[in-house]
């Protein structure tokens, strides 16, 4: 059965059955397009996220990229596909705050094998903070 846009919004959108990590780093989903291949998210860290600097450690910005890249890929099929990554690279343009983020992930191509993906993350005035490109797997959506 494929989802519609709102049955997405609302699997997206209920916090509890978030992946425990998609909980950790504050996953909030705020848009996206099938059509378009890509989602806006909200990522909130926590203070223990902070480096010695106090700003967000990289590990941490990769993974929030790499959430908004997956659920970019995972929404263009409609949640019937997870994309487990294969290769990702990733670079830090400005110190990102301890302070709500938005993630934008899109799907660059999807192909049979092989997906390829983009991501951007942006502090709250609009600052690109770093950019990240991926190759993930396409699989069928467990459950």
């Amino acid at each position: 059965m494929e989802l519609d846009d709102d049955a997405i919004r609302t699997a997206l959108g209920d916090r509890a059955k978030h992946p425990p990590s998609a909980r950790l780093l504050g996953f909030e989903l705020i848009d996206f397009s099938v059509e378009g291949g890509w989602a806006e998210v909200a990522f909130t860290p926590r203070p223990e996220f902070a480096n010695p600097a106090g700003t967000v450690q990289g590990g941490f910005i990769c993974a929030m990229l790499d959430d908004a890249m997956a659920v970019a890929a995972t929404v263009s099929r409609r949640l019937s596909i997870i994309v487990p990554t294969l290769q990702m690279s990733i670079t830090y343009l400005r110190p990102t705050p301890i302070a709500r983020v938005i993630a934008r992930g899109e799907v660059l191509r999807f192909g049979t094998s092989s997906v390829a993906l983009h991501g951007v993350l942006r502090d709250a005035g609009g600052a690109a903070l770093a950019i990240a490109t991926a190759t993930a797997v396409p699989r069928p959506f467990p459950g």
